[in-house]
């Protein structure tokens, strides 16, 4: 890592609203997309919180879309990453799947672990060994990885097959 964080210099602040709405759902707004993001709770969550799921709407959880931020972000990389490679990831040769564990720490819901599981459809001419190298060091030049380090381990895992979307 470069610096401590005092020491670098802010390059954006993101700024987000939100708006409680009814059946604990929260509307958040993000830059850009403009629409709000409904954030709420389903299954183990709403049980955890005591909840019934009669009297909310589900939707995914806050800490669903830190999952979804990180396997997106670090996808992100990795693809640009195989892209420098002259391995294409779109149309299927690139696929990655997370998981968070989400645990129960004193009363408080939080996320223990994150899980990138990629499948690789490798193009003919493309170095495995790159790849497999871009791989091992993906994960250091993820923002979202980065921002996460210290908190929530974050391991992946890369299977090279035939067709990534099998």
């Amino acid at each position: 890592m470069s610096g401590t964080t005092e020491s670098l210099p802010v390059v954006e602040r993101s700024r987000v609203s939100v708006v409680p709405a009814p059946g604990r759902t929260k509307l958040v707004t993000v830059p850009v997309d403009g629409g709000p993001v409904p954030m709420g709770m389903h299954g183990p969550v709403a049980e955890h919180y005591q909840v019934p799921m009669d009297q909310i709407e589900p939707h995914a959880t806050t800490l669903d879309y830190v999952v979804g931020a990180a396997t997106g972000c670090l996808a992100g990389t990795f693809g640009g990453m195989l892209g420098a490679l002259g391995q294409p990831v779109a149309d299927g040769a690139l696929l990655a799947e997370g998981e968070g564990e989400i645990v129960n720490d004193g009363g408080v819901l939080r996320i223990a672990r994150i899980t990138v599981r990629y499948r690789l459809r490798l193009a003919h001419g493309v170095d495995e060994a790159k790849v497999r190298r871009a791989h091992d060091r993906h994960t250091e030049r993820c923002p979202v990885a980065r921002s996460l380090a210290g908190g929530i381990p974050i391991h992946t895992r890369l299977d090279l097959g035939e067709s990534a979307a099998e």
